[in-house]
C-alpha cells in the first residue's frame, strides 16, 4: 500500500462574489478547517489579533472581503483568518520543506514536501484549490478550506512556485509585506514566468524566504533567495537538478540551525535529495510514483511533513498528496 493518499480538488469560481464562492464548500470540507484554524490559532496570542489591522492596511484590503467570507464560513472572526494566513511570518521555526525541480523531455517537474504544523490537522484540512474566472482556469494551490496566501501554487501562465521556510541574519522586517499574500499576488497578476521572476525579487517582505519558481522550459528554473529587501538567483544548470530546503546557498553560507528539527536537518535533506537525483538524465522522464518514493524516504521526510505536491507547469498538471499515516492517526 503506497505511503500516500491524494487529496480531492476544490473548484472556486472566482467570478463570483467571496461569499457566493466559498459558501459552495461542503460541510465536512469547512470543518476540516474549522479545525485547523483552531489548531493554528492556539499558538498565535490573542493580542496578536491586533496584527490582522497592520494586515489589512499593509494588503490596501485586497484581501479582506476573502477574510471576511471565509470567517462566516467557519464561525470565526475575520482577524483570525487573517493571522492564520501569515502564520508563515507569525511561526518561521515551525516550518520548513525540501523541494526539487528536474528538467525533463516532457519540461521540468516539480516535486516538494511541505512540513507545516500541526501536521496532522493540515493533513486531513488539505485540497487542491482549483480557481477559475468565467469557466476558464487561473491557477491552482495546494491549500485548505480558509487559504488566502499560497505556499505552493500553479498558475494557468506556464509557472509554479514554491515556498521553502528559511532563517535571516537579517531577520523580518515589520512593514514588508506578508509573504504568503505576495505569493498570491505573484500567482494572480504574473503574465509569465519572467514577470514573476520580478515581481518575487522585488517586493519588500515581512520575512525571509526561499522561493523557487519554475516556468514550462527546462531553462526557467531558480531558487529566488530573499532576505525581507535582499536577494539572490539561483539558477539550475541546463541538465541539472535544482534543490531547496531551509537554508542559504548563495546570500549566506549553508549552515544547519539550532532549536527546531527542521532547521537541524536542512543539510542532510538537501544531500539526501542530490544523492537520490545525482544519475537524473534530462531526457527521461520521472513518474510521479518514483517522485513520491523520494518524498516519502526518512533521509527526506519529516515528523511535520503534511503534504507532497507534484507540479508540471507545461502541461498545467498538479497533484496533491498526504502522508497516509496522518489520516490514520
Amino acid at each position: 500500500m503506497p505511503a500516500w493518499i491524494e487529496r480531492p480538488t476544490i473548484d472556486l469560481e472566482l467570478a463570483l462574489p467571496p461569499e457566493e464562492r466559498y459558501a459552495r464548500f461542503p460541510d465536512a470540507v469547512l470543518a476540516s478547517g474549522r479545525r485547523l484554524l483552531a489548531a493554528i490559532m492556539q499558538e498565535i496570542p490573542v493580542q496578536a489579533r491586533a496584527l490582522a489591522y497592520w494586515v489589512r492596511l499593509r494588503t490596501a484590503d485586497r484581501f479582506h472581503k476573502e477574510a471576511v467570507a471565509l470567517a462566516r464560513q467557519v464561525g470565526a472572526d475575520w482577524r483570525d483568518v487573517t493571522l492564520a494566513n501569515v502564520a508563515y511570518d507569525l511561526m518561521l521555526a515551525a516550518l520548513g520543506c525540501s523541494t526539487v525541480a528536474l528538467p525533463t523531455p516532457s519540461g521540468p517537474v516539480v516535486a516538494r514536501n511541505m512540513d507545516w504544523w500541526p501536521e496532522d490537522q493540515l493533513a486531513r484540512a488539505s485540497y487542491l484549490i482549483r480557481c477559475s474566472e468565467s469557466g476558464q482556469f487561473r491557477y491552482a494551490s495546494a491549500g485548505w478550506p480558509g487559504t488566502i496566501g499560497v505556499v505552493t501554487g500553479l498558475s494557468a501562465r506556464g509557472f509554479a512556485m514554491v515556498l521553502n521556510a528559511v532563517l535571516s541574519p537579517e531577520g523580518t522586517r515589520k512593514t514588508g509585506y506578508p509573504v504568503l499574500l505576495h505569493l498570491r499576488r505573484v500567482l494572480e497578476d504574473a503574465a509569465d514566468f519572467d514577470a514573476a521572476l520580478t515581481m518575487l525579487q522585488k517586493e519588500i517582505l515581512a520575512s525571509p524566504a526561499l522561493v523557487t519558481l519554475v516556468g514550462s522550459d527546462n531553462a526557467q528554473r531558480a531558487v529566488i533567495e530573499r532576505t525581507p529587501t535582499r536577494h539572490a538567483l539561483r539558477w539550475a544548470g541546463p541538465d541539472e537538478p535544482l534543490f531547496a530546503t531551509n537554508d542559504y546557498r548563495l546570500l549566506f553560507k549553508p549552515q544547519a540551525g539550532t532549536g527546531s528539527i527542521i532547521y537541524e536537518t536542512t543539510c542532510t535533506r538537501y544531500e539526501a535529495l542530490c544523492r537520490f537525483f545525482a544519475g537524473h538524465r534530462p531526457d527521461r522522464d520521472v513518474e510521479d510514483e518514483e517522485l513520491l518514493g523520494v518524498l516519502s524516504d526518512p533521509a527526506v521526510i519529516q515528523s511535520i511533513t503534511a503534504q507532497h505536491i507534484l507540479m508540471r507547469p507545461r502541461t498545467g498538471a498538479i497533484r496533491l498528496f498526504v502522508p497516509r499515516r496522518l489520516l490514520n492517526n
